[in-house]
This record gives C-alpha cells, structure tokens and sequence, in this order.
C-alpha cells in the first residue's frame, strides 16, 4: 500500500505541474491577445482621426472653391484682366465628363 501511495504522489505532482504549465501558457496567450488588442486599437484610432481630419479638409477646400467660383469672385477677377459682359453667343455650356 505504501508503494501505491507513493506512486499515486508522483501522478498528483504531475497533474500539478501539467496544471501549473497551462495556467501559465494561457496566462501568456491572454497577455499577448490584450497587447494585440490594444494595438489594433490604436491604430483604428489613429485612421479615424485621419479621416476626421481628411473630412474637415475637404469640407474647408469645398467651401473655398465654392467662394473662388461665386460670381462675385469672378466678377472681380474679369475686373482685373480688363474682361467684360459675354456678348450673345459668346457663352458655351459644356456638358459634365
């Protein structure tokens, strides 16, 4: 009986540190997926704040564009270059490409 109790010891020690070693790798597995996590997110952060800011440009450039094509602007920019009123038939209209 002796022997089998000491042989039984030797199975619970292993079974421990079969235990002990897989608390451990999925401690590390874990680990890893939070630090990959956390940069996935960083880096979803930091492409939306590109596009916010790609955003707030193009509705800036937009409304410029806007401003430089009001016929007030270009009423003054052919002020400038000595250009006058389109006489009939002067005007074309060009259909969008």
């Amino acid at each position: 009986m002796a022997a089998r109790g000491g042989h039984g010891g030797k199975g619970w020690l292993l079974l421990l540190a079969g235990g002990l070693l897989s608390c451990m790798t999925m401690s590390l597995v874990l680990v890893w997926c939070n630090i990959e996590r956390t940069d996935t997110t960083y880096f979803i952060n930091a492409e939306l704040n590109t596009l916010r800011e790609r955003r707030a440009l193009r509705a800036k450039l937009e409304v410029e564009r806007e401003r430089l094509l009001s016929p007030y602007e270009l009423r003054l920019k052919a002020e400038k270059l000595g250009l006058g009123e389109p006489k009939p038939g002067q005007v074309r209209r060009m259909g969008d490409r």
